[in-house]
Protein backbone atom coordinates (compact mmCIF):
# COMPACT_ATOMS: atom_id res chain seq x y z
CA UNK A 1 0.00 0.00 0.00
CA UNK A 2 1.15 3.16 -0.90
CA UNK A 3 1.68 5.76 2.05
CA UNK A 4 0.58 9.40 1.43
CA UNK A 5 1.10 12.80 3.60
CA UNK A 6 -1.47 14.34 5.07
CA UNK A 7 -1.59 17.34 2.81
CA UNK A 8 -1.90 14.88 -0.09
CA UNK A 9 -4.54 12.92 1.54
CA UNK A 10 -6.33 15.90 2.07
CA UNK A 11 -6.31 16.96 -1.80
CA UNK A 12 -7.31 13.86 -2.67
CA UNK A 13 -10.36 13.31 -0.39
CA UNK A 14 -11.60 17.11 -0.43
CA UNK A 15 -13.02 19.69 -2.32
CA UNK A 16 -10.82 23.18 -2.68
CA UNK A 17 -13.13 24.29 0.10
CA UNK A 18 -13.07 21.74 2.47
CA UNK A 19 -9.02 21.61 1.73
CA UNK A 20 -8.71 25.25 2.72
CA UNK A 21 -10.69 24.72 5.75
CA UNK A 22 -8.86 21.66 6.80
CA UNK A 23 -5.49 23.36 6.07
CA UNK A 24 -6.44 26.07 8.68
CA UNK A 25 -7.37 23.56 11.03
CA UNK A 26 -4.04 21.65 10.53
CA UNK A 27 -2.00 25.02 11.07
CA UNK A 28 -4.10 26.15 13.84
CA UNK A 29 -3.17 22.42 15.88
CA UNK A 30 0.38 23.25 14.76
CA UNK A 31 0.36 26.47 16.04
CA UNK A 32 -1.26 25.21 18.99
CA UNK A 33 1.36 22.61 19.75
CA UNK A 34 4.29 25.32 19.42
CA UNK A 35 3.02 27.24 22.09
CA UNK A 36 2.53 24.78 24.60
CA UNK A 37 5.98 23.19 24.02
CA UNK A 38 7.79 27.01 24.48
CA UNK A 39 5.56 27.66 27.47
CA UNK A 40 6.58 24.44 28.83
CA UNK A 41 10.20 25.29 28.34
CA UNK A 42 9.93 28.29 29.88
CA UNK A 43 8.02 27.11 33.33
CA UNK A 44 10.50 26.71 36.00
CA UNK A 45 10.64 23.46 38.31
CA UNK A 46 9.05 24.24 41.66
CA UNK A 47 10.58 23.75 44.46
CA UNK A 48 8.90 22.65 47.75
CA UNK A 49 10.06 22.23 51.61
CA UNK A 50 10.21 19.62 54.29
CA UNK A 51 10.87 18.95 57.78
CA UNK A 52 13.52 15.94 58.76
CA UNK A 53 13.78 15.24 62.67
CA UNK A 54 13.73 13.70 65.22
CA UNK A 55 15.40 12.61 68.71
CA UNK A 56 18.71 10.58 69.75
CA UNK A 57 18.11 8.36 73.17
CA UNK A 58 19.62 5.92 75.25
CA UNK A 59 18.42 2.93 74.93
CA UNK A 60 18.68 1.35 77.80
CA UNK A 61 17.12 -2.14 77.68
CA UNK A 62 18.89 -2.26 73.50
CA UNK A 63 15.36 -3.39 72.22
CA UNK A 64 15.07 -0.04 69.37
CA UNK A 65 12.50 1.46 71.14
CA UNK A 66 11.83 4.93 72.43
CA UNK A 67 10.38 3.57 76.11
CA UNK A 68 9.10 5.60 79.17
CA UNK A 69 12.35 7.10 81.15
CA UNK A 70 14.54 7.22 78.38
CA UNK A 71 16.92 10.34 78.38
CA UNK A 72 17.83 12.19 75.49
CA UNK A 73 21.24 12.45 74.68
CA UNK A 74 22.80 16.00 73.64
CA UNK A 75 25.71 17.00 71.58
CA UNK A 76 25.41 14.43 68.73
CA UNK A 77 26.04 16.02 65.45
CA UNK A 78 23.45 14.84 62.86
CA UNK A 79 24.35 15.53 59.17
CA UNK A 80 21.59 15.00 56.68
CA UNK A 81 22.76 13.81 52.84
CA UNK A 82 21.74 13.25 49.47
CA UNK A 83 21.68 10.28 47.95
CA UNK A 84 25.13 10.92 46.60
CA UNK A 85 26.33 11.63 50.32
CA UNK A 86 26.71 15.64 49.84
CA UNK A 87 26.03 17.08 53.27
CA UNK A 88 22.63 18.98 53.00
CA UNK A 89 22.88 20.29 56.59
CA UNK A 90 24.60 19.86 60.19
CA UNK A 91 22.54 19.63 63.54
CA UNK A 92 23.18 19.35 66.99
CA UNK A 93 20.91 17.67 69.41
CA UNK A 94 19.47 19.74 72.06
CA UNK A 95 19.65 19.60 75.88
CA UNK A 96 16.70 16.89 75.34
CA UNK A 97 18.18 15.12 72.57
CA UNK A 98 15.94 16.18 69.66
CA UNK A 99 17.34 17.91 65.87
CA UNK A 100 15.38 19.09 63.31
CA UNK A 101 15.96 20.32 59.96
CA UNK A 102 13.89 23.24 58.66
CA UNK A 103 13.00 24.01 54.72
CA UNK A 104 14.84 21.69 53.23
CA UNK A 105 14.37 21.93 49.45
CA UNK A 106 12.42 19.10 47.58
CA UNK A 107 10.69 18.99 44.25
CA UNK A 108 7.25 20.56 44.04
CA UNK A 109 6.09 17.72 42.76
CA UNK A 110 7.70 13.77 43.13
CA UNK A 111 10.23 12.93 46.20
CA UNK A 112 14.06 13.49 46.87
CA UNK A 113 16.42 10.41 48.46
CA UNK A 114 17.69 11.73 52.09
CA UNK A 115 19.84 9.70 54.47
CA UNK A 116 21.57 10.91 57.89
CA UNK A 117 24.53 10.28 59.87
CA UNK A 118 24.54 10.32 63.26
CA UNK A 119 28.66 11.08 64.99
CA UNK A 120 30.11 12.46 67.87
CA UNK A 121 28.49 9.61 70.25
CA UNK A 122 29.21 10.11 74.15
CA UNK A 123 32.29 7.62 74.75
CA UNK A 124 30.95 4.17 75.86
CA UNK A 125 28.20 3.74 73.78
CA UNK A 126 27.50 2.79 70.48
CA UNK A 127 24.70 2.80 68.56
CA UNK A 128 21.14 0.16 69.22
CA UNK A 129 22.38 -3.24 67.23
CA UNK A 130 19.67 -4.62 65.29
CA UNK A 131 20.71 -6.44 62.60
CA UNK A 132 17.38 -8.34 61.65
CA UNK A 133 14.93 -5.94 62.67
CA UNK A 134 16.53 -2.22 61.30
CA UNK A 135 13.55 -1.87 58.28
CA UNK A 136 10.81 -3.31 60.45
CA UNK A 137 8.38 0.14 61.03
CA UNK A 138 7.75 -1.26 64.66
CA UNK A 139 11.75 -0.19 65.63
CA UNK A 140 12.25 3.89 66.49
CA UNK A 141 16.30 3.48 65.43
CA UNK A 142 17.41 4.29 62.37
CA UNK A 143 21.60 4.17 62.06
CA UNK A 144 23.97 1.73 60.85
CA UNK A 145 25.55 -0.02 64.07
CA UNK A 146 28.92 0.28 62.41
CA UNK A 147 28.64 3.14 59.88
CA UNK A 148 26.02 5.47 62.15
CA UNK A 149 24.18 6.47 58.90
CA UNK A 150 20.38 5.28 57.91
CA UNK A 151 19.57 3.66 55.19
CA UNK A 152 17.81 5.94 52.27
CA UNK A 153 15.00 7.44 53.20
CA UNK A 154 12.32 9.75 50.14
CA UNK A 155 10.66 12.97 51.09
CA UNK A 156 7.75 14.85 49.57
CA UNK A 157 7.01 18.56 49.30
CA UNK A 158 5.46 19.11 52.76
CA UNK A 159 6.17 16.08 54.66
CA UNK A 160 7.16 16.49 58.37
CA UNK A 161 9.43 13.41 58.96
CA UNK A 162 9.72 12.64 62.79
CA UNK A 163 10.96 9.05 62.82
CA UNK A 164 14.39 9.51 62.02
CA UNK A 165 15.74 8.48 65.44
CA UNK A 166 18.80 7.27 66.98
CA UNK A 167 19.47 4.64 69.72
CA UNK A 168 22.55 4.70 71.53
CA UNK A 169 23.36 1.95 74.03
CA UNK A 170 25.54 1.16 76.61
CA UNK A 171 29.04 -0.43 75.44
CA UNK A 172 31.84 -0.21 77.23
CA UNK A 173 35.50 0.37 75.64
CA UNK A 174 33.90 1.03 72.58
CA UNK A 175 34.56 4.27 71.23
CA UNK A 176 33.25 5.68 68.22
CA UNK A 177 34.75 8.48 65.48
CA UNK A 178 34.05 11.98 66.48
CA UNK A 179 33.79 12.61 70.01
CA UNK A 180 33.95 15.98 69.66
CA UNK A 181 31.68 19.19 71.14
CA UNK A 182 30.20 21.74 69.53
CA UNK A 183 33.35 23.37 67.65
CA UNK A 184 32.86 27.34 67.78
CA UNK A 185 34.43 30.26 67.43
CA UNK A 186 34.01 34.51 68.26
CA UNK A 187 35.95 37.47 67.16
CA UNK A 188 36.94 40.21 68.87
CA UNK A 189 39.63 42.89 68.73
CA UNK A 190 41.24 41.56 65.86
CA UNK A 191 41.68 38.14 67.33
CA UNK A 192 39.63 34.94 66.21
CA UNK A 193 38.98 32.57 69.44
CA UNK A 194 38.04 28.63 68.52
CA UNK A 195 37.05 26.54 71.16
CA UNK A 196 35.45 23.21 71.60
CA UNK A 197 35.66 20.26 74.09
CA UNK A 198 36.11 16.29 73.29
CA UNK A 199 34.74 13.79 75.34
CA UNK A 200 37.18 11.16 75.20
CA UNK A 201 40.56 11.48 73.45
CA UNK A 202 41.42 7.72 73.88
CA UNK A 203 43.69 6.81 70.55
CA UNK A 204 44.39 10.70 69.52
CA UNK A 205 47.33 12.39 68.42
CA UNK A 206 46.63 16.11 67.99
CA UNK A 207 44.35 18.44 66.39
CA UNK A 208 45.23 20.61 63.29
CA UNK A 209 43.34 23.66 62.88
CA UNK A 210 42.89 24.44 58.81
CA UNK A 211 41.25 28.03 57.68
CA UNK A 212 39.77 28.77 54.13
CA UNK A 213 38.72 32.25 52.49
CA UNK A 214 36.53 30.17 50.34
CA UNK A 215 35.15 27.57 52.38
CA UNK A 216 36.70 24.54 49.71
CA UNK A 217 40.47 25.54 49.55
CA UNK A 218 41.98 24.48 53.45
CA UNK A 219 45.26 25.32 54.59
CA UNK A 220 46.73 24.66 58.25
CA UNK A 221 47.80 27.20 60.49
CA UNK A 222 48.28 25.92 63.50
CA UNK A 223 48.28 22.44 65.53
CA UNK A 224 47.26 21.19 69.44
CA UNK A 225 48.21 17.83 70.85
CA UNK A 226 45.71 15.91 72.29
CA UNK A 227 46.05 15.39 76.11
CA UNK A 228 44.28 11.82 76.19
CA UNK A 229 41.79 13.01 78.95
CA UNK A 230 37.64 13.15 79.48
CA UNK A 231 35.76 16.23 79.07
CA UNK A 232 38.85 18.49 77.75
CA UNK A 233 38.70 22.13 76.79
CA UNK A 234 40.93 23.06 73.35
CA UNK A 235 41.15 26.82 72.47
CA UNK A 236 43.18 28.34 69.25
CA UNK A 237 43.70 32.24 68.99
CA UNK A 238 44.33 32.78 65.09
CA UNK A 239 46.21 36.21 65.24
CA UNK A 240 45.95 36.43 61.30
CA UNK A 241 42.65 35.74 60.18
CA UNK A 242 41.92 38.08 56.89
CA UNK A 243 39.25 40.66 56.34
CA UNK A 244 35.64 38.95 55.25
CA UNK A 245 34.58 35.45 55.83
CA UNK A 246 36.68 32.90 57.17
CA UNK A 247 36.26 29.65 57.05
CA UNK A 248 37.79 27.01 59.93
CA UNK A 249 37.76 23.05 60.46
CA UNK A 250 39.79 20.76 62.64
CA UNK A 251 41.15 17.93 60.85
CA UNK A 252 41.69 14.94 64.01
CA UNK A 253 44.50 12.87 63.77
CA UNK A 254 44.98 9.81 65.63
CA UNK A 255 47.78 7.80 67.13
CA UNK A 256 47.79 5.65 63.42
CA UNK A 257 47.54 8.89 61.05
CA UNK A 258 43.67 8.47 60.44
CA UNK A 259 41.63 11.41 60.82
CA UNK A 260 38.54 12.58 60.29
CA UNK A 261 37.18 16.74 60.18
CA UNK A 262 34.72 18.26 62.22
CA UNK A 263 32.34 20.60 60.42
CA UNK A 264 33.14 23.58 59.14
CA UNK A 265 32.58 26.78 60.64
CA UNK A 266 32.22 30.85 59.50
CA UNK A 267 33.44 34.24 61.39
CA UNK A 268 33.42 37.19 59.75
CA UNK A 269 36.33 39.76 60.04
CA UNK A 270 35.77 43.46 59.50
CA UNK A 271 38.30 45.99 61.18
CA UNK A 272 40.05 49.37 60.84
CA UNK A 273 43.24 49.30 60.32
CA UNK A 274 45.80 46.36 59.85
CA UNK A 275 46.26 42.93 59.91
CA UNK A 276 48.91 40.64 59.24
CA UNK A 277 47.54 37.67 56.68
CA UNK A 278 50.79 35.15 56.59
CA UNK A 279 54.62 35.03 57.86
CA UNK A 280 56.69 33.13 55.38
CA UNK A 281 58.99 31.05 55.27
CA UNK A 282 57.94 30.09 58.76
CA UNK A 283 60.63 28.34 59.86
CA UNK A 284 62.96 30.93 58.55
CA UNK A 285 66.55 31.18 57.99
CA UNK A 286 68.11 33.74 56.32
CA UNK A 287 64.81 35.79 55.19
CA UNK A 288 61.64 36.13 55.88
CA UNK A 289 58.65 38.66 54.83
CA UNK A 290 55.43 39.21 56.20
CA UNK A 291 52.35 39.96 54.15
CA UNK A 292 49.89 43.05 55.54
CA UNK A 293 46.63 44.24 54.61
CA UNK A 294 45.82 48.41 55.28
CA UNK A 295 42.52 49.89 55.06
CA UNK A 296 44.95 53.01 54.47
CA UNK A 297 48.57 54.18 54.29
CA UNK A 298 50.13 54.88 57.69
CA UNK A 299 54.09 53.95 59.04
CA UNK A 300 54.13 50.02 61.30
CA UNK A 301 56.37 49.43 63.72
CA UNK A 302 57.21 46.01 63.14
CA UNK A 303 59.98 44.43 66.43
CA UNK A 304 61.17 40.39 66.46
CA UNK A 305 61.15 39.64 70.36
CA UNK A 306 62.68 36.03 71.67
CA UNK A 307 61.14 33.89 73.82
CA UNK A 308 61.94 36.08 76.88
CA UNK A 309 60.06 39.01 75.34
CA UNK A 310 63.68 40.93 74.66
CA UNK A 311 63.34 43.21 71.30
CA UNK A 312 66.47 41.62 69.38
CA UNK A 313 65.12 43.64 65.69
CA UNK A 314 62.85 46.52 64.63
CA UNK A 315 62.09 48.44 61.91
CA UNK A 316 59.85 51.23 60.77
CA UNK A 317 57.58 51.11 57.22
CA UNK A 318 55.24 51.88 55.15
CA UNK A 319 52.03 50.26 54.31
CA UNK A 320 49.63 51.55 51.44
CA UNK A 321 45.68 50.32 51.37
CA UNK A 322 45.77 47.00 50.22
CA UNK A 323 48.36 44.33 50.11
CA UNK A 324 52.00 44.97 51.54
CA UNK A 325 54.64 42.61 51.25
CA UNK A 326 57.54 43.71 53.60
CA UNK A 327 60.98 42.15 53.99
CA UNK A 328 62.01 41.76 57.90
CA UNK A 329 65.80 43.00 57.49
CA UNK A 330 68.71 41.57 59.41
CA UNK A 331 67.29 38.22 60.58
CA UNK A 332 70.10 35.66 59.43
CA UNK A 333 72.46 36.42 62.28
CA UNK A 334 69.56 35.79 64.56
CA UNK A 335 70.44 31.79 66.53
CA UNK A 336 67.86 29.95 65.84
CA UNK A 337 65.06 29.23 68.16
CA UNK A 338 61.01 30.57 68.97
CA UNK A 339 60.63 34.48 68.21
CA UNK A 340 57.43 36.67 67.81
CA UNK A 341 56.63 39.26 65.58
CA UNK A 342 54.89 41.85 66.87
CA UNK A 343 53.16 44.58 63.92
CA UNK A 344 51.78 47.98 65.46
CA UNK A 345 50.01 50.20 63.18
CA UNK A 346 47.40 53.25 64.45
CA UNK A 347 44.31 51.51 65.85
CA UNK A 348 45.70 48.00 66.82
CA UNK A 349 48.61 45.92 67.53
CA UNK A 350 49.55 42.20 66.29
CA UNK A 351 51.65 39.24 67.27
CA UNK A 352 52.34 35.94 65.74
CA UNK A 353 54.98 33.34 66.27
CA UNK A 354 58.20 33.01 64.41
CA UNK A 355 60.50 30.03 64.02
CA UNK A 356 64.35 30.10 63.21
CA UNK A 357 65.74 27.33 62.18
Amino acid sequence: MKTITTYQTIKAWCTQAQRVAALLLLSLFVYQGANAQTAAAKTPIKTGFATIGDLVWIDANNNGLQDKGEAGVPNVMVTLYDSMLNTVATKYTDANGRYRFDSIAVPATGDKAFLAGFTNVPPDYAYTSLPNDTDSKSISSKPDPITGKTPIFRVHAGSIVTDIDAGLKNAPGIVLPLTIDQFNGSYSNGVIHLKWTTFMEVNMDHFDIERSTDGVNFRQIGSLSALGSVNTDHSYLDLTADRGSNFYRLAMIDMDGNYTYSKTITLSVDYKGISVSVVYPNPFSKRVQVRIFSDKTEQVSMKVLDNAGTVVRSQLSTVYSGENNIVIQNVAELPGGVYFLEVTGDHRSMKTKLMKQ
